[in-house]
């Protein structure tokens, strides 16, 4: 696709999708710098494999738990509002970890600012309402392309930061960035955002606004909460990547730099095809081709030897297989959530949605750092290998099911309204 073809797309977009965007071209950036040292840096304060485990653990149950009420304040009050107070919260709490002291101050920044993404569900749902079904797989593509076009490159200035201030100094600069332009982002969305939920909704209680999501929920759904549940909780196993990458493969900082910009360039290139591919073939293909790469890239990792000439190209190699892996199915499990859901209940749906997959990814994390300490550092990673080979047939299956009616709609062998009363 030539750029002048990328440039009229991005022209066409509907308002709210290029202001996230262009907030995210700013931001994004600037968060990924320290994304590939945030590990480390802990380290360098103090903590050790299991606390690190614990730390993120926390932060994602945390966050599940702020998403419900931030859903219902979504479907309730609207999304705008909701947005850029959360972004000036997220904003003012990666100021308070560039400042702390200790690995425990870190630790409860860190949880306060998983806390105030309750803002997310209405994110998603704002991307949602702004976007026609048909379009979906496409649209999202751009945006990640569009937001992501820096963000592919910025660990390498992370890694000059590292490299020039050390481990710690250099993740606080990183930090304090991100606190600074997060503000004016939030700034942005209050400006410019447009309002998608023209009418209040539901004036009863939470719990009650919830009941009646729960009496929604059909089979596709429950095995959507079923493969994102049992994925989670294999990602969570492989959570201390980066430290294995760094402390027993050997791997510098330059070298962790390089591996996260290439599979994000990777990722970025492959936003377009992977859309087209969620918009024309289907969700449930996209999905289980993300399952299969997944599987081949933990491969990889795990034959990855230490402080050898074969490392870094194995683990090059490795993230390229993941990042296209992890494109077809954040496109595919994004459309397929829209698809799915109404308007009006988007915000605790997707709320909900996140709590199983929350507490599976922390249970993995708790159980990969002990592992890590307990046993050796690769038992984690052997671990969650296994444990995919084993389950690739039933994630296939839940992929294939959950997908079925909406590729069916797309694929013209049912009516979009029959989809919507199913």
């Amino acid at each position: 696709m030539k750029l002048s073809q990328l440039v009229e797309g991005a022209r066409g977009l509907p308002r709210n999708i290029k202001v996230l965007a262009l907030g995210w071209l700013a931001w994004s950036p600037v968060q990924s710098m320290s994304r590939p040292y945030l590990q480390l840096y802990l380290g360098s304060l103090g903590a050790n494999p299991e606390q690190i485990s614990a730390v993120q653990s926390v932060q994602n149950v945390v966050n599940a738990a702020s998403r419900v009420v931030g859903g219902y304040l979504a479907d309730k009050k609207g999304r705008k509002r909701i947005i850029w107070l959360g972004t000036v919260l997220v904003s003012a709490s990666y100021a308070l970890m560039a400042l702390a002291p200790s690995w425990t101050v870190y630790a409860a920044a860190s949880v306060l600012s998983s806390a105030v993404l309750f803002y997310q569900p209405a994110l998603e749902s704002i991307q949602a309402d702004s976007v026609a079904m048909h379009l979906r797989g496409r649209v999202y593509a751009a945006l990640h392309l569009l937001s992501g076009s820096l963000s592919s490159v910025a660990p390498l200035g992370g890694a000059a930061l590292v490299n020039c201030l050390g481990m710690e100094n250099g993740v606080r600069v990183s930090l304090a960035l991100s606190a600074a332009v997060g503000l004016g982002v939030a700034l942005a969305r209050y400006k410019w955002l447009e309002e998608t939920l023209r009418e209040p909704g539901s004036s009863g209680s939470l719990v009650s606004a919830y009941r009646e999501v729960f009496s929604r929920l059909s089979g596709p759904i429950r095995d959507m909460v079923a493969l994102d549940a049992a994925l989670n909780f294999l990602g969570g196993l492989t959570l201390l990547w980066n430290y294995y990458v760094f402390h027993f493969l050997g791997v510098d900082a330059t070298g962790l730099a390089a591996i996260s910009s290439v599979s994000s360039v990777v990722g970025l290139l492959s936003t377009i095809p992977s859309g087209y591919l969620v918009d024309l073939r289907g969700r449930g293909l996209s999905l289980q081709l993300s399952i299969h790469l997944g599987t081949a890239s933990l491969l990889l990792f795990v034959a990855a030897p230490p402080r050898t000439a074969y490392t870094l190209p194995l683990l090059l190699l490795c993230g390229i297989v993941e990042a296209v892996g992890g494109s077809l199915y954040s496109l595919a499990h994004s459309a397929l959530r829209a698809d799915v859901f109404p308007l009006e209940s988007r915000g605790r749906v997707y709320a909900l949605l996140g709590l199983p997959p929350a507490v599976a990814w922390s249970a993995g994390a708790a159980v990969g750092g002990w592992l890590y300490a307990a046993l050796e550092p690769r038992a984690p990673f052997l671990a969650s290998l296994v444990l995919r080979l084993a389950l690739t047939p039933l994630l296939v299956s839940l992929s294939r099911r959950l997908a079925r009616d909406v590729d069916a709609a797309i694929n013209g062998r049912l009516a979009f309204k029959d989809l919507a009363q199913r």
